[in-house]
């Protein structure tokens, strides 16, 4: 996350405007202080604390620089990419096999997944904030997300009653009274951090298809004829 801050502060400095270079700044920061102590050892220390960094760094940090690659970059693709890929990364990062391998492989491996989260949420939100992608795909791929981590989240506390990963019974610092008990305390985080970052998204998107048609009749009476959606 250190390289990745940096990164963020050449753009800031180099190739954005003054008000866009704010967002950078706290993009910068977030990602300083999630890739230096105390923060990037204390995600390590649990799966609890392990959650809210993978949330920290896949939704919270990238929205700024995403929205500035909404309104700066003109080809980004299909929508279906970003909302697929920041999904299948996110599913794919908590297989037991893939987190107990990533965990093992020592600080190097969970460096590059952080970078991917960062990259995968970047690209993600680039499309949903961007004023052309359709507001079924913006806002679908919002709700889908939101769907897929309350998916993960159940699944890993309610569909179950064994810890999945072997590699947190070794994690230093875990104060937990057992592996299940960290893995439901991770699934709640999952869960309500889903709604922190996803709702007021949602809101947003609302508030401006509302404000560009009118009113909110306008919008609905424009997105119940099949023809005029977009």
């Amino acid at each position: 996350m250190i390289l990745v801050a940096a990164v963020v502060a050449l753009v800031g400095v180099r190739f954005v405007s003054a008000r866009e270079r704010l967002w950078c700044g706290v993009t910068t920061i977030g990602a300083l202080s999630a890739g230096a102590p105390p923060l990037r050892l204390l995600f390590e220390q649990s799966l609890p604390w392990h959650m809210v960094g993978h949330v920290v760094t896949m939704f919270l940090l990238p929205m700024p620089l995403g929205w500035i690659v909404a309104h700066r970059v003109t080809r980004l693709g299909p929508p279906w990419i970003a909302i697929g890929l920041v999904n299948v990364t996110m599913v794919l990062s908590h297989v037991p096999r893939v987190f107990d391998a990533v965990m093992e492989a020592g600080a190097m491996a969970t460096e590059a997944q952080n970078v991917l989260f960062f990259a995968t949420g970047t690209l993600f939100f680039s499309v949903v904030f961007r004023s052309s992608t359709p507001l079924r795909w913006s806002a679908g791929g919002v709700i889908l997300t939101m769907f897929v981590m309350l998916a993960l989240a159940m699944s890993l506390s309610i569909f179950t009653s064994t810890a999945w990963y072997t590699s947190v019974g070794s994690m230093p610092g875990m104060v937990m009274p057992s592996d299940f008990a960290a893995q439901q305390l991770a699934a709640a985080i999952l869960w309500i951090c889903g709604d922190l970052w996803a709702v007021p998204v949602l809101v947003w998107l609302l508030r401006v298809r509302i404000a560009r048609e009118g009113s909110l009749l306008a919008l609905l009476d424009r997105y119940s004829t099949p023809e005029s959606r977009r």
